[in-house]
């Protein structure tokens, strides 16, 4: 992986001062070239920023969380049949995870309503042998 497509971590002391710039009301791009943070890192924080305040800029990321059926629905029917844009239905239904919506969204048109529907995760349990 190169340097350009690498994930990285960002400690709070950075996140931080990320929240404190979007609170001055400063786009995404003027948080990128502030920071010296990509484009979309600085897009993904603004939009989480709008959702939750500066605790979703902090916790980015941090948890896994798991949305009822009846949400994931809500918000690729807002965003697919009445055309909002991806933040607005983050804003509207508080999830502050852009991939989440994206992810959706294409499971629901490769697979339609039941491809939301939530499936365990990990390892299947062993059986044990009779």
């Amino acid at each position: 992986m190169t340097e350009n497509t690498q994930a990285r971590k960002y400690d709070a002391k950075i996140r931080k001062r990320a929240a404190r710039i979007l609170a001055t009301g400063v786009g995404h791009r003027a948080l990128a070239v502030e920071l010296g943070i990509p484009e979309a890192t600085a897009r993904q924080w603004a939009r989480s920023y709008a959702v939750g305040g500066q605790a979703a800029v902090m916790n980015a990321g941090s948890t896994h969380r798991v949305y009822p059926y009846e949400l994931k629905l809500s918000v690729v029917r807002d965003r697919i049949e009445q055309g909002m844009s991806v933040r607005e239905v983050m804003i509207k239904h508080g999830v502050p995870s852009e991939s989440s919506v994206k992810t959706w969204c294409r499971q629901y048109r490769d697979g339609g309503p039941e491809a939301l529907v939530n499936k365990p995760r990990g390892r299947k349990p062993k059986h044990p042998k009779s």
